[in-house]
């Protein structure tokens, strides 16, 4: 969930931040899927192969990480903002915190530069800092917008993310129709896309204010509990790349190009379910807060079953359509199984519907179980990844068994904290 969906004022502004939000992340995400189009139709499997897995990494462990700087930023920007206090003393300390992440990442991926290069991206060391550099335009870019949602700054919130969208595809497309197939090029879009959206789209007066002091120890617990649980769910998303990577034989060199490439497909519904989660989630806090329970579990009936028919009728139409649409959104070089991309997207569903017990708990204050459910899923995706079989094969059966122990773990969760909060509704009446 954005930090705009979460920070978004009720009545008429509420619909005209939704809007402009809403417009602003279809942007991003038509511009995301069509540059990796065009990345995987210009370079083909093998070149794709180790873009594909810089912008796995970028995904899971860029999003994991610095999603909640949005996140932590937007929302205590709005709870200063609404009883008219500054929120500068608040933003330093999230932002040393998130620095602090960002410095330990960059450090770790140097010093393990030839291992990363050998291993994991087929011998292109110049992906290594741009894999770097696009961590660090990630944590600007996802800084700036919590604080945009956390001021009500809608309009330039939903430009930022449109321009980044409209950058990738421009990138892509210029390099393409220059025949370039470096992959070094299509990676520095990745750097350069989110910075300009950035300055282009970013009036900084007003978004940090003098403030009083605030207590340094609950707000960096509050934004590391938020990490865990952030980077355990982006990391159990997006690593099947990786793990096909590591798992290949020599002579299955483009197998990462082409499951990669699969994933976009079978996780359009993901993209879908973002603007479910924009609509229909953030109501979940509102009702919590008012103590009306019956009001949240109606919500939360209707949030799982939209979320389970998208999930359902997205992993159908990809065992119907999905082996075909791959060589002609990629390419005639691109090429699955049926049963691997049906995979694919039925962790999809399943890691939606995880999701959504994720937000519930969430907003009956239960951090640590979400936290819990998202170690516990990614512990056994990692176990599943290490049974024998063909590459694909394993990546895709490890990303159902994760989502699936994630999703029986934070519903089972979820159901004790609802009859926990019912019993409480009850013994309070």
């Amino acid at each position: 969930m954005t930090a705009a969906a979460e920070t978004a004022p009720r009545g008429l502004g509420e619909r005209w931040g939704f809007l402009a939000v809403a417009a602003g992340l279809g942007l991003y995400g038509l511009g995301s899927y069509a540059f990796i189009n065009l990345a995987g139709l210009a370079l083909g499997p093998e070149l794709f192969a180790p873009l594909g897995i810089v912008w796995t990494l970028v995904n899971a462990v860029g999003i994991g990480l610095f999603l909640p700087l949005e996140q932590e930023l937007g929302r205590t920007t709005a709870s200063l903002r609404a009883r008219g206090q500054g929120n500068a003393a608040a933003v330093r300390v999230v932002l040393g915190a998130g620095g602090a992440l960002l410095a330990t990442v960059s450090v770790l991926a140097l010093v393990a530069w030839p291992a990363l290069t050998a291993r994991l991206l087929h011998g292109y060391a110049v992906l290594v800092p741009l894999l770097v550099a696009s961590l660090a335009a990630m944590a600007v870019a996802y800084a700036v917008r919590g604080l945009l949602a956390g001021n009500g700054r809608y309009p330039a919130y939903g430009a930022q993310m449109a321009v980044d969208g409209v950058l990738r595809v421009v990138g892509a497309a210029v390099l393409a129709g220059l025949g370039v197939e470096e992959v070094g090029a299509y990676a520095a879009v990745l750097v350069v896309a989110p910075l300009v959206a950035v300055v282009t789209t970013t009036r900084s007066r007003g978004l940090v204010l003098p403030g009083r002091p605030v207590e340094r120890g609950a707000v960096r617990r509050a934004f590391a509990m938020l990490v865990v649980a952030s980077l355990a769910s982006q990391v159990l998303a997006n690593i099947g790349p990786v793990i096909v990577q590591l798992r290949a034989l020599p002579e299955e060199a483009a197998d990462t190009g082409q499951f990669t490439a699969a994933l976009v497909i079978a996780r359009v519904p993901l993209f879908v379910f973002a603007a479910v989660q924009a609509v229909l989630l953030p109501g979940l806090a509102v009702l919590r807060g008012r103590g009306d329970m019956r009001g949240f579990r109606r919500r939360l009936v209707v949030v799982t079953a939209v979320t389970g028919a998208l999930a359902g009728v997205g992993t159908v139409a990809v065992w119907a359509w999905g082996d075909t649409l791959l060589p002609l959104m990629f390419g005639e070089r691109f090429e699955i199984g049926r049963d691997v991309i049906t995979l694919i997207a039925l962790s999809g569903g399943l890691f939606m519907l995880a999701q959504v017990a994720a937000q519930a708990l969430l907003a009956l204050s239960g951090e640590r179980a979400v936290g819990l459910g998202w170690v516990v899923g990614l512990a056994a995706l990692v176990l599943a990844a290490l049974v024998p079989g063909p590459a694909v094969t394993v990546g895709a059966v490890a990303l159902v068994v994760g989502s699936a122990v994630a999703l029986l773990g934070l519903t089972g969760a979820l159901l004790v904290a609802l009859r926990g909060a019912t019993t409480a509704e009850v013994g309070h009446d």
